[in-house]
């Protein structure tokens, strides 16, 4: 377990399934996470599955509730690189700095646990909310990748982010001075 100030991250539980379908496919997550099609529980069980053999997948939860999922995946060993993905599934917790806590403790553990020299990502470009987040957690726009996504008949650009260990170091340190 990975403790930040107020969230927990833990690995996924067969229990959990069921509730990360239902995040999965809630419209809101579903559109920002940029998922082509609705998940069964049998496409959430492969997906856990894989998410467990090539990355490292948790369950971020807050006094034991679980509310979302954050983890790393396509590590690339000898450049030292990986991504990042996350999203709060609970709307109950939607604004309250929970995404922030999860990601700068899962990239504190990571940069330290897994030498990471980088930690990328991307999101949908209309999400300004989750990119603010990440530039407070040290991620700089690398790039605009356009029209990436058709959603609701039209194309969405991408935008390309990432943290250096030595920008996840400062934002950090901003981070832990902040009361809470």
């Amino acid at each position: 377990m990975i403790a930040g100030k107020r969230v927990v991250l833990r690995p996924s539980e067969e229990a959990d399934l069921p509730l990360i379908a239902m995040w999965q496919n809630h419209p809101e997550v579903w559109w920002y996470m940029d998922y082509e099609r609705p998940f069964s529980a049998e496409d959430v069980q492969e997906d856990e599955t894989r998410s467990r053999m090539e990355g490292f997948p948790l369950v971020i939860s807050v006094e034991g509730k679980p509310i979302g999922r954050i983890g790393l995946n396509r590590f690339r060993r000898r450049d030292r690189i990986c991504s990042l993905y996350i999203y709060i599934g609970e709307p109950s917790f939607w604004g309250q700095g929970y995404a922030r806590d999860a990601t700068m403790a899962l990239l504190s553990h990571a940069f330290d646990r897994f030498d990471l020299h980088q930690v990328e990502l991307w999101t949908l470009a209309p999400n300004a909310r989750v990119i603010r987040t990440y530039e407070r957690c040290g991620f700089r726009r690398e790039a605009t990748l356009r029209d990436r996504s058709f959603k609701e008949g039209r194309f969405v650009d991408h935008v390309v982010m990432s943290a250096t260990r030595e920008e996840f170091t400062l934002a950090h340190e901003r981070y832990l001075g902040e009361e809470r």
